[in-house]
């Protein structure tokens, strides 16, 4: 039995993908893949230094990827609105690759107040 590959993912010229946590892990390996298949992809991350880093690691395996940094904050609902407006400036979004997540034992909180976790859920 063989599960799902790289190999696996058909060409994606003209679409647009948003993934969210993709400076790392495996937001990072979505996002590698699908600009090695020709999708736009916008790498939706908190750190810039961190987007662009990933965004030169990329370049390393698929010069010609069309890639660009998206800032997003999900625990800050204002850094959210932003991107999303600055998403509606792309043409098309075919899809939105909700990858980021939240771990740790300390309680946190987001700008607005909301307990880490359970931020997205929360209506403004």
């Amino acid at each position: 039995m063989s599960g799902f590959t790289h190999a696996d993912v058909p060409d994606q010229s003209g679409k647009t993908f948003i993934v969210t946590g993709a400076n790392t892990g495996i937001g990072l390996e979505i996002a590698s893949t699908l600009a090695a298949r020709r999708a736009r992809v916008l790498l939706a991350c908190r750190d810039e230094a961190k987007a662009e880093a990933a965004i030169s690691r990329i370049r390393l395996k698929t010069p010609e990827a069309n890639l660009a940094f998206l800032p997003l904050d999900l625990a800050d609902l204002t850094s959210v609105r932003n991107a999303a407006k600055l998403a509606e400036k792309e043409p098309r979004i075919d899809a939105l690759i909700n990858n980021a997540g939240v771990q740790g034992p300390k309680l946190k909180r987001t700008v607005q107040g909301r307990v880490t976790p359970f931020a997205s859920r929360a209506r403004p």
